[in-house]
């Protein structure tokens, strides 16, 4: 008697459970990926609020030392120190201050805080009106 020729029972399920082991390794490695550019993004986003933060500090010809707190959406918001700078002195010529900037914009849950942070330098009008 001849045997009909195919694929037994054990070979079906030895080759369906590889498949799945393969499946599942490839499915994490996608997501894996798909999670890491979406917190590239993120990042790239606080970054680019941080820098338009810092343009509109520039914008104001006097600023005081201190902290200042916002939001600038449900998901994004930003925290500023603005601190004098004792080894700088004032140029009593222009009467501007130097003013240390520390600009920090945070997102996410307290246990996956993220945050992007900016030092600089800003030069302020010496007094206030």
């Amino acid at each position: 008697m001849r045997r009909a020729a195919g694929f037994t029972l054990l070979e079906i399920l030895v080759a369906l459970t590889l498949f799945a082991v393969v499946g599942g390794a490839l499915l994490a490695l996608f997501q894996s990926g798909l999670r890491a550019t979406r917190l590239s993004d993120e990042h790239a986003h606080a970054a680019l609020l941080a820098r338009s933060k810092l343009t509109e500090l520039q914008a104001y010809s006097i600023l005081e030392p201190g902290t200042y707190d916002g939001r600038f959406d449900d998901h994004y918001r930003w925290h500023i120190e603005l601190s004098e700078m004792p080894e700088l002195v004032e140029d009593s010529r222009s009467g501007l201050r130097p003013l240390r900037v520390n600009l920090e914009v945070l997102w996410g849950e307290d246990r996956q805080q993220r945050v992007v942070a900016l030092d600089s330098l800003l030069l302020s009008a010496g007094d206030a009106p």
